[in-house]
């Protein structure tokens, strides 16, 4: 609901009586008050450290003629021109104040901030590039142990944070408070910025003071959680290590071994097939090397766990795995499944038989028949071994 605000009279106005009113004094004593000094727009004092945050360069030369002192002197704030000039991003200015005497490194202000870093902060590429060029240490630390990096990644400066990881810069520098360059990136939520990071080894699991990693800087801004986890996928396939219990597995014969599946180490070895390989082995592959159901099952686990997550338990096929009627608790497809029913469906066919020939070897046990009792033995022999060669191949 709006108000509205009426006036008796206009506000803000001052009405000097007319003289008629007989008050002639007060505005004869108004008039012959002596009004300011009027100056031209263009006299004026200019200082060096105003001139270059205008980017005034003939001023500077004008200035540089009087003084040369002027060029490195700073003002009541701490600041130097070379600071202003690099903050506003005056390439030229800077090439001049270098030339002229200015320091690359030793203008700073009150809080040890350098040129670089401000330019830096500011996304000022072409001034990052001079200051690099002419000697500028791109290490240096201000009051708070904060580097020109920390400045470009707070502030989303991606091309310039690339300049300075080139002119090696650390990414997982810290400063006083542990913060990192990819801390900064984490909470600014930039990705571009957090990639480039990554790529020249950012640590997304490096921790600051509080003990927050990149992670738990990141809150829950979801594409640079998805990088960290893409970033920490890819690190581990390109670090294979396969653990178990409290040890790490880096052959495939301990791999094996670890897996009660030793007994495969010597036909893997004359198939030339060794740790990396192993991962890289499809389900056909152990079809062809004649290797049964059960541990083709338990090795695919592992292959697939390892290319999901990057880190595979050896032990991981007897994790909990929903029921099934897979062995060892296996999740089935479709095609497992239709072999696994034939054989079920052969084995109770055969037991079938079996108690057939056991009832008939009874009768011919109370007839005295000595070869029919012979030949049905034979049989129910014959029916456990293939009944035995038939669970064999699934576990």
């Amino acid at each position: 609901m709006s108000a509205r605000v009426r006036f008796q009279e206009r506000p803000g106005i001052t009405y000097v009586p007319s003289s008629r009113s007989g008050n002639a004094p007060l505005l004869a004593d108004i008039i012959s008050k002596p009004m300011p000094q009027l100056h031209h727009e263009n006299r004026y004092d200019m200082d060096a450290c105003t001139a270059a945050s205008i980017g005034d360069e003939k001023e500077l030369r004008k200035l540089l003629k009087i003084n040369p002192n002027t060029m490195i002197m700073k003002n009541q704030s701490g600041w130097t021109p070379l600071l202003y000039a690099a903050y506003l991003g005056h390439n030229n200015v800077v090439a001049f104040l270098l030339d002229s005497g200015a320091k690359v490194d030793d203008s700073t202000n009150g809080r040890w901030q350098t040129p670089l870093m401000m330019a830096s902060a500011c996304g000022n590429l072409n001034v990052v590039r001079l200051l690099l060029e002419r000697g500028a240490n791109p290490k240096i630390c201000d009051k708070e142990k904060r580097q020109a990096i920390h400045y470009a990644a707070s502030c989303c400066q991606n091309v310039v944070v690339d300049t300075l990881l080139a002119a090696g810069c650390d990414p997982n520098a810290a400063d006083s408070q542990g913060t990192t360059a990819v801390h900064e990136a984490a909470m600014a939520g930039h990705e571009v910025t957090f990639i480039s990071l990554l790529e020249k080894g950012g640590n997304v699991d490096q921790k600051n003071l509080k003990g927050e990693n990149a992670a738990a800087l990141a809150c829950d801004n979801n594409k640079i959680l998805q990088l960290i986890s893409d970033h920490q996928a890819e690190n581990a396939k390109q670090n294979p290590q396969i653990i178990s219990g409290n040890r790490a597995t880096r052959t495939l014969s301990e791999l094996l071994e670890e897996m009660d599946l030793g007994r495969y180490v010597e036909q893997f070895k004359s198939e030339n097939v060794d740790l990396e390989v192993f991962f890289e082995l499809k389900e056909q592959d152990f079809k062809d090397m004649n290797i049964a159901y059960g541990p083709k099952k338990r090795m695919l686990d592992v292959i697939k766990r390892y290319k999901t997550t990057g880190v595979i338990r050896s032990d991981a096929f007897d994790s909990p795995q929903p029921a099934s009627t897979s062995p060892r608790g296996y999740t089935s497809h479709a095609g497992d499944d239709n072999e696994i029913n034939g054989t079920l469906k052969s084995i109770r066919d055969l037991n079938q038989e079996t108690k057939t020939f056991v009832m008939n070897a009874l009768e011919s046990l109370g007839s005295g028949d000595a070869n029919r009792l012979r030949g049905q033995l034979i049989n129910i022999l014959n029916n456990v071994e293939s009944i035995g060669l038939k669970v064999s191949s699934h576990v």
